[in-house]
């Protein structure tokens, strides 16, 4: 039988390393153009020729990302993604770049600054690298005139704009412990950090996007990622994402050693037991169960780069890279007609397949067609639901002419109402929002005291008061008064009285629940400052889900506001 360390020999640009298992791992990464001696960088720091596939070797280019290790002063290890330089192989690139904590930037002295060096530095940027060297290489040939002055321009203004420019050769090996005394500078601040340190801490929260799956004869399934987001233990709880699939471990390899731990930051083999190769694609996500939801909707802060080209219509499709995973979607601009190169914007991304996020995550979109990266963001809300864009740009339309009574009927959400106080015109909508107060009863109180002398009203109020947070389907209450003559016009009367005010889609919720939500949000935020979707979801006892839906309402009616993945209360109340 085939020992699970064999495992190594059958996995090409993806062979694992042995690492140690404490819990501190760093990524570092290497970008730049085409032919500017990455491979080789990564093989005089670590020993290790990282481009082992056949195509690759052949062609002179990575095609895969490779990787290797490199054995820290204090006896702990960093692995080393070696990425494709070459403009066809970007979506790899992107792949691995998702898990670079420091990142080098090679540039060769005889070239200087290219296409992909470009395009590869707006990608660190976009995915939240904050460390990283400039690496000149081939330092024994002769230099493109002018250099050093290009590459300062070049990174001005980026997280590489102070950083330490180190020049090495293959050929005499200058500048290479210089290299190596700079990185293990930076792992030793990466490790310090506290959002390092958080991530680390996050034990219960696995996550793999999954960058390569196959199968071996005697073990099954096998899929291999660097692990995101908390530690993978045999023992986990693990399910596939988008599909929600329960899976059990069979087995973890962290770099060709067997271990009964994974910690983030290591590339990792896992072994997958009752399920097929054929059922898992790259760019799903093993995360632990329950932990996660497929979505096929997010909120998201879109940045499109100033070095773009193009501008961004809404509904245009884009392609989005997340994790190893690559989608399709629609992006909605919620504020505009036109985003503008260097702008940015809270927008809707509509994916056309399910997939899997987190709040914080980083993302990169490309142009359609021609394909070119145009910019990429952080996402805040992983599953939201459908907005109403025309309605809000008409509402901002309407803002500077219309009188505050006509304003008010605008800006009013599903079921609280928010009624105009001192306004002033020339103040953004977002400043319009804090200066309402919400009263829940603004309602026609001669049509309301009609509706609740009849047994009708009686019925459907108690329904939805004894549903509290977690309100019927509107399909199945419509069923269960089919035989009530008067259910629809009701029903309808009480939607639009604002006694039922819309949940999402396809429920709706009585507005003494909602206003019960909206008193512990309200609660949460004067304790703790932010509203949080755990905490919330935990005081109302209902599931995650529920809880962001309710909160994505209280969004549109401008009573809260989401910012860097929690949120705040913008309207007083």
């Amino acid at each position: 039988m085939v020992s699970l360390s064999e495992i190594v020999d059958t996995m090409g640009p993806f062979l694992l390393w042995k690492l140690s298992s404490m819990k501190r791992h760093i990524i570092i990464g290497t970008a730049g153009h085409i032919d500017h001696g990455k491979t080789w960088l990564v093989k005089a720091l670590t020993g290790t020729d990282t481009d082992r596939l056949a195509g690759g070797k052949k062609r002179g280019i990575t095609i895969e990302n490779g990787f290797a290790f490199w054995k820290l002063p204090n006896g702990e290890d960093a692995g080393i993604i070696d990425v494709p330089g070459h403009e066809k192989f970007i979506k790899n690139m992107l792949a691995g770049a998702g898990g670079i904590h420091i990142a080098m930037l090679v540039i060769a002295a005889d070239e200087g600054v290219m296409p992909q060096t470009r395009e590869h530095l707006d990608i660190l940027s976009l995915l939240g690298i904050r460390r990283g060297v400039v690496v000149i290489t081939k330092g024994d040939l002769e230099w493109k005139p002018g250099l050093r002055e290009e590459i300062q321009t070049f990174v001005a203004g980026t997280f590489l704009e102070k950083a330490a420019v180190i020049v090495t050769s293959a050929v005499d090996g200058r500048g290479i412990e210089d290299l190596r005394r700079i990185l293990w500078q930076m792992c030793l601040e990466e490790t310090q950090g506290g959002d390092y340190a958080q991530r680390n801490a996050s034990v219960n929260s696995f996550r793999l996007p999954i960058d390569r799956v196959f199968s071996l004869k005697g073990f099954g399934t096998i899929v291999t990622g660097t692990l995101l987001d908390g530690a993978l233990d045999m023992d986990s709880s693990a399910m596939l994402y988008p599909k929600a699939q329960l899976v059990k471990v069979r087995g973890i390899q962290v770099h060709g050693q067997n271990v009964s731990r994974a910690f983030p930051g290591q590339r990792v083999a896992v072994n997958l037991a009752g399920i097929g190769k054929e059922e898992i694609s790259r760019g799903e996500i093993l995360a632990a169960a329950d932990s996660m939801e497929s979505t096929m909707m997010a909120d998201v802060k879109l940045r499109l780069l100033k070095s773009g080209h193009r501008s961004l219509k809404s509904g245009a499709r884009v392609h989005l890279y997340h994790g190893a995973a690559e989608l399709i979607c629609k992006v909605i601009l919620l504020d505009r007609e036109v985003m503008k190169t260097g702008e940015e914007a809270v927008v809707q991304l509509r994916m056309e397949q399910q997939t899997a996020m987190k709040a914080g995550d980083h993302f990169v979109i490309r142009f359609y067609s021609p394909v070119e990266t145009i910019g990429g963001g952080v996402v805040e809300n992983p599953n939201a639901v459908k907005r109403k864009r025309r309605r809000k740009l008409e509402a901002e339309r309407r803002f500077q002419t219309s009188s505050d009574t006509d304003l008010s009927k605008e800006m009013s959400g599903n079921g609280a109402k928010l009624v105009p106080a001192q306004i002033n015109k020339t103040n953004s909508i977002e400043t319009a929002g804090k200066n309402y107060d919400l009263n829940d009863n603004n309602i026609n109180k001669n049509k309301e005291n009609e509706l609740e002398s009849t047994p009708i009203f009686i019925k459907i109020q108690n329904l939805y008061l004894n549903s509290g947070f977690i309100p019927p389907l509107t399909d199945e209450v419509k069923s269960d008064f089919s035989r009530e003559k008067e259910f629809s016009a009701v029903f309808f009367k009480m939607v639009r009285s604002g006694v039922l005010v819309r949940y999402d889609e396809k429920h709706y919720m009585h507005r003494d629940i909602r206003k019960k939500a909206l008193d512990m949000a309200v609660t949460l935020y004067k304790e703790k400052g932010v509203i949080k979707t755990g905490e919330f979801r935990d005081q109302l006892g209902i599931s995650r889900k529920c809880a962001i839906t309710l909160l994505e309402g209280f969004d549109r009616d401008r009573i809260t506001r989401m910012t860097n993945g929690e949120r705040i209360l913008i309207t007083r109340i």
